[in-house]
C-alpha cells in the first residue's frame, strides 16, 4: 500500500475519528430511553417496595428473596477459589443491605445450594467435611454485622462511614478465612487430595476473603446508595453519565487487553498486563474519588484473575496483593477527598453568600444614605419657605432661632447620612479621600494624608466597600487608643496567579491629642466599635486579616477577578 503524506493521514485519522463518534453517540444517548424500560421491569418483576407487598405476601417474599440470592450465590461461588472469593463479598453485602426480616431466607437459600452442590465430595472429602460445610458462612456473618451495628455508627444505607466499614470487612474477612480453614482441616484424606498445608492455605484464603470483599462490596454499596438516593435508573444515569460512559470504555479497553496478553506464555509480560490494571483505578480515584475507585476497581480485581495462568501463580497473587493494597488505600483517599470537596464547596457556598449579604447590605446602606439626604433636603426647603412666611413678621428675634436650628438640624442629618455611606458610595476610591474619615478628622483637627497606591480601579465595589469600612474602623481604633494629631493611610497592591493582593496600612504618626468622644466618632465614621477577632472575620470574607502593631492597623484582602460580585 502506498504511504500517503502527514495532512491526508491527519485527515483520515480524523474522519475516523468523526465517524467513530457519531456511532458511539447515539449509541449512549439510547441508554437512558431503555433505562425506563428496565426500571419498568425491576418495579414489575422483582416488585420493589408496596407493589411486592401486594403481589407476593409474606411467605412469596421470602421465597424471592431466597431464589435471588441462591442465583447470584451460585454464580460468584462458581468464580470463587481459594485466593479470589467474590462471593465473600457478595454475602457481607447482602448482610448490610438486607432487613433481618430476611436473613432466615438468605440462611436457608445457601445451605440449600451448599447441600445439594457438596453432596458429591462426600466421597472424597468425607462426612465431616461435608457435615461441617453444608453449614453456611452466612451465619456467622450475620453475628459479626449485627455486633458491628450494634456498637459501630454507620453501617446502614444511606449513612456508611469507612472506618466502620473496614472493621467489619476485617473481622467478616477472619471470620470467613476460619471456617475455610476449619473446613479444610477436616477433609478426609488431604495429602491424597493434595490439599495443601493449612499454613499456606491460611494466607490464601486471607488474600482471597479479602480481595473478593473489596472487588464487590464498595461496588454494589456504590450501585445501592445511587438507587436509594434517585430512585430511578435515568437519574442514575443522567447524574454519573460521565462516569459510566468512562467506565463503558475502561470495560473495553480491559477486555481488549486480557485478550490481547491472555495468548501470550511469557510470564513477565502477563505479570505486566496485570499489573497495567491498577493504572485504571488511580485514574477513577482522581476523577471520581471513591465512587470511581469502588466501580473500576471491581473490573481491575476480576481482569487480573482472568490473566491468571494458573492457579496459585506466584505473579497472580504478587498483583493481586498490590490491588488490596491500592483498593484499600484509593476507597479510603477518595472518600477522604470526597469529604474535603464537600467541604470546600460548602465553604464556598458560604463564602458566596455571605458576600452577598455583605453586597446587599452595603446597597441597603446606600439607599438610606441617599432617601435620609433627599427627606433632608426636602425638609430644608420646606423650612425655608417657612422662614419667608416669617420674615414678613416683626418678630426677627424668632426667625433667627428657626435659622440656626435648620442649620444645625441640616448638618445634623447631612452627617448621619455620610456615616451610612459616603455619597460618592463606599465602593468608590474618593471615599477613602474625601468621605466621612477626612471631614471628621478635619473637625478634629488632625492632618490626614492618603497615599493611594496600586490598581484600585481593578477592585469590585463590593472588596471596596469592605476596604473602606475596615479603614473606618481602623481609624476609630487609632482615635480610641493612640490619638494623635497626624494619620497617614496608604494601600498597596500585588497581583499574583490572577489574584490581587490589596494591603491597607492606617498609622497614627503624630504628636499625641486627647481621645475624642466615642459616641461622636461612631456616629460620623458608621462604625460599631468592633474588636480585632471581628474585624478578622469581616476580612475573611475576601480572604483577608487584620493586624495591630502598636500605632499601625494593617489590613489585607484578596480579590479574585472571576468569581467577585460587581
Amino acid at each position: 500500500m502506498a504511504d500517503i503524506g502527514y495532512p491526508q493521514r491527519r485527515r483520515h485519522a480524523g474522519d475516523c475519528y468523526t465517524r467513530f463518534r457519531q456511532w458511539i453517540t447515539p449509541a449512549f444517548s439510547g441508554i437512558s430511553h431503555h433505562c425506563l424500560y428496565v426500571e419498568k421491569w425491576i418495579g414489575d418483576v422483582m416488585g420493589i417496595g408496596t407493589d411486592m407487598d401486594q403481589k407476593l405476601g409474606w411467605l412469596g417474599r421470602q421465597v424471592a428473596v431466597a431464589v435471588a440470592y441462591g442465583l447470584v450465590y451460585e454464580l460468584l461461588r462458581s468464580m470463587s477459589f481459594a485466593h479470589f472469593v467474590p462471593v465473600s463479598g457478595f454475602k457481607l453485602s447482602v448482610l448490610l443491605l438486607t432487613p433481618r426480616r430476611y436473613w432466615p431466607a438468605l440462611l436457608i437459600s445457601e445451605m440449600s445450594v451448599l447441600a445439594y452442590t457438596l453432596e458429591s465430595c462426600i466421597a472424597s472429602f468425607g462426612w465431616a467435611f461435608y457435615l461441617f460445610s453444608i453449614i453456611p458462612p452466612i451465619a456467622p456473618l450475620m453475628i459479626i454485622v449485627a455486633a458491628c451495628r450494634a456498637r459501630l455508627p454507620g453501617l446502614a444505607l444511606p449513612n456508611f462511614k469507612l472506618s466502620s466499614l473496614l472493621i467489619c470487612t476485617v473481622i467478616s474477612t477472619v471470620v470467613l478465612v476460619a471456617d475455610s480453614l476449619i473446613s479444610a482441616s477436616l477433609i478426609l484424606d488431604p495429602v491424597g487430595v493434595g490439599r495443601k498445608p493449612l499454613s499456606v492455605l491460611m494466607g490464601d484464603y486471607l488474600l482471597g476473603t479479602y480481595t473478593g470483599i473489596l472487588a464487590v462490596t464498595p461496588l454494589v454499596l456504590t450501585a445501592a446508595f445511587e438507587w436509594r438516593k434517585r430512585r430511578s435508573l435515568t437519574a442514575i444515569w443522567m447524574n454519573n453519565k460521565a462516569l459510566l460512559q468512562a467506565t463503558a470504555f475502561a470495560l473495553v479497553a480491559m477486555s481488549v487487553e486480557v485478550f490481547a496478553f491472555s495468548y501470550s506464555d511469557n510470564s513477565t509480560l502477563r505479570f505486566a498486563g496485570q499489573a497495567m490494571l491498577l493504572v485504571p483505578a488511580a485514574y477513577f480515584l482522581m476523577r471520581w474519588d471513591w465512587k470511581g475507585a469502588a466501580v473500576v476497581g471491581a473490573l481491575s480485581s476480576f481482569g487480573i484473575v482472568a490473566l491468571m495462568p494458573a492457579k496459585f501463580d506466584l505473579a497472580t497473587l504478587m498483583t493481586q496483593t498490590m490491588m488490596a493494597l491500592s483498593l484499600t488505600a484509593f476507597i479510603v483517599l477518595g472518600q477522604q477527598t470526597a469529604k474535603l470537596k464537600q467541604a470546600t464547596k460548602a465553604k464556598d457556598n458560604h463564602l458566596k453568600k455571605a458576600r452577598l449579604e455583605q453586597h446587599l447590605s452595603e446597597l441597603r446602606l446606600q439607599r438610606s444614605s441617599f432617601e435620609l439626604s433627599f427627606v433632608n433636603v426636602e425638609l430644608a426647603r420646606a423650612h425655608r419657605h417657612l422662614l419667608i412666611q416669617l420674615g414678613h413678621t416683626h418678630n426677627r428675634g424668632e426667625v433667627e432661632t428657626q435659622k440656626h436650628h435648620l442649620t444645625k438640624t441640616t448638618r445634623r442629618l447631612t452627617e448621619l447620612a455620610n456615616s451610612l455611606a459616603p455619597p460618592m458610595g463606599a465602593g468608590h476610591p474618593h471615599a477613602l479621600t474625601e468621605g466621612p474619615i477626612s471631614e471628621l478628622l478635619a473637625k478634629l483637627g488632625v492632618d490626614y494624608h492618603v497615599n493611594l497606591r496600586g490598581q484600585l480601579s481593578l477592585l469590585s465595589k463590593s472588596t471596596f466597600a469592605l476596604l473602606y469600612r475596615l479603614s473606618c474602623e481602623a481609624v476609630a481604633y487609632l482615635l480610641k487608643e493612640h490619638p494623635t494629631d497626624r494619620i497617614v493611610l496608604s494601600t498597596q497592591t500585588v497581583i499574583e496567579d490572577n489574584v490581587m493582593t490589596i494591603a491597607l496600612t492606617v498609622q497614627s504618626a503624630g504628636q499625641i491629642i486627647s481621645s475624642p468622644a466615642r459616641n461622636r466618632i461612631m456616629q460620623e465614621l458608621g462604625t460599631y466599635d468592633l474588636g480585632l477577632e471581628e474585624l478578622r472575620i469581616r476580612a475573611q470574607l475576601f480572604n483577608g486579616d487584620v493586624t495591630v502593631d502598636g500605632k499601625q492597623v494593617y489590613v489585607s484582602l484578596q480579590q479574585e477577578f472571576i468569581t467577585e460580585l460587581d
